[in-house]
């Protein structure tokens, strides 16, 4: 399961009441879901940032470039295209800091490092 898999099963594990009302407002007001659905969104985004770590760092390290994109859009709302520039900027700041971090050295199960090897000792080392 790579990064984006992960986060979404986990905002959907820890916050699939929010994710649900949410897209039932977004549904039910295709005209104009983004003022109509700004509490059902910030619920979410609360309840993600809560529950999902890595979205919590995302956001804090991508702060700036968030903040860029989002004046972009509202300044442009005629032409979104003009913020492409932006965006991109946006997706590369969360493709560097939206990564698992390293799970750490690689753990031995007792049971493997119990068991006698060529040399006697016991198996160390990792996969």
């Amino acid at each position: 399961m790579d990064v984006a898999d992960n986060t979404v099963a986990l905002v959907t594990k820890h916050c699939g009441l929010q994710l649900e009302l949410y897209q039932k407002c977004v549904t039910q007001n295709p005209e104009n879901w983004d003022i109509k659905c700004i509490t059902q969104k910030r619920a979410l985004a609360k309840c993600s940032e809560d529950n999902v770590p890595i979205i919590k760092h995302v956001k804090e390290m991508c702060d700036p470039f968030i903040k860029d994109y989002d004046a972009c859009v509202m300044k442009n709302q005629q032409d979104p295209t003009i913020c492409l520039d932006s965006l991109k900027r946006l997706f590369h700041c969360t493709e560097e800091h939206g990564k698992l971090p390293p799970s750490g050295p690689p753990r031995v199960v007792k049971e493997e490092a119990d068991k006698p090897t060529a040399s006697g000792y016991g198996y160390r080392g990792g996969a």
